[in-house]
């Protein structure tokens, strides 16, 4: 499977997707768009809810 990053990925599809639609590699990995050490695309995210719950940014 192609490994990307975010941004090469949000480049390649004209999109603005986040860490909140995307779960990234725990791991660095080279990204195969630009060749940079960066956390890499695994999957789609499912369940949005959980994630916003957890990363819940303070005020």
């Amino acid at each position: 499977m192609a490994e990307f990053c975010l941004d090469c990925w949000n480049r390649m599809h004209h999109a603005h997707w986040t860490e909140r639609d995307y779960v990234l590699s725990d791991e660095w990995d080279i990204c195969e768009g630009c060749g940079e050490v960066r956390r890499v695309i695994e999957g789609e995210r499912t369940f949005k809810f959980f994630y916003d719950l957890t990363h819940r940014k303070k005020k």
